[in-house]
């Protein structure tokens, strides 16, 4: 099942601090029309005053608290996407990927929380392949550092040594980002 009611996509957790840039992102980016969006989250002032911030005035938004199945539900009926930055997922995240599994909508995060993700794929993958559900982790900042090192490892491996590693382990000692990431990327297959 595909949903095609009110949005393309729900920003939910519109108000922390990566939904406030991705909500300013998909404000600056697609107020022209072109994607039908809503901003969602738990708090109905904290939401208002996002909109104030923003200057969008006639966005939309969604009331829906992370363990509230019922109001989740009603959030996922109206949008295909939801992209989700309610974190620690391991603490909040499985009733939305629940709800989205089983009504068919679309779902990402950028949680790098992969015991909770193995539970995830337990749980929903095969509900999320009946109802048509894509649902997609690691679409964020955790993420990236790890896919982009491997996939640098790997492309010097191939010409070094002409062919990939099967086994990669990778440790990270120091991280710095001098300016918050504006898009999501999605991961690469190598």
């Amino acid at each position: 099942m595909t949903n095609t009611q009110d949005y393309d996509v729900v920003v939910y957790g519109a108000t922390s601090f990566v939904g406030q840039i991705l909500a300013r992102y998909t404000v600056e980016q697609f107020s022209n029309g072109e994607l039908k969006f809503a901003l969602a989250g738990r708090s109905i002032s904290k939401l208002a005053a996002l909109k104030v911030e923003l200057d969008a005035p006639d966005l939309d938004v969604l009331i829906a608290d992370a363990s509230d199945e019922d109001a989740l539900n009603a959030m996922c009926s109206r949008t295909k996407v939801v992209v989700s930055t309610v974190g620690p997922y391991a603490l909040y995240g499985e009733p939305l990927v629940k709800v989205c599994a089983e009504t068919g909508t679309h779902y990402c995060d950028l949680t790098g929380e992969p015991q909770w993700i193995k539970r995830m794929l337990e749980a929903y993958e095969d509900l999320a392949r009946q109802s048509g559900a894509r649902i997609v982790h690691c679409c964020g900042f955790d993420s990236m550092p790890s896919d982009l090192g491997v996939h640098f490892m790997q492309e010097h491996a191939l010409k070094q040594f002409g062919q990939v590693s099967t086994d990669v382990k990778m440790r990270v000692a120091v991280l710095q980002a001098s300016r918050p990431l504006l898009a999501m990327p999605t991961r690469a297959r190598l």
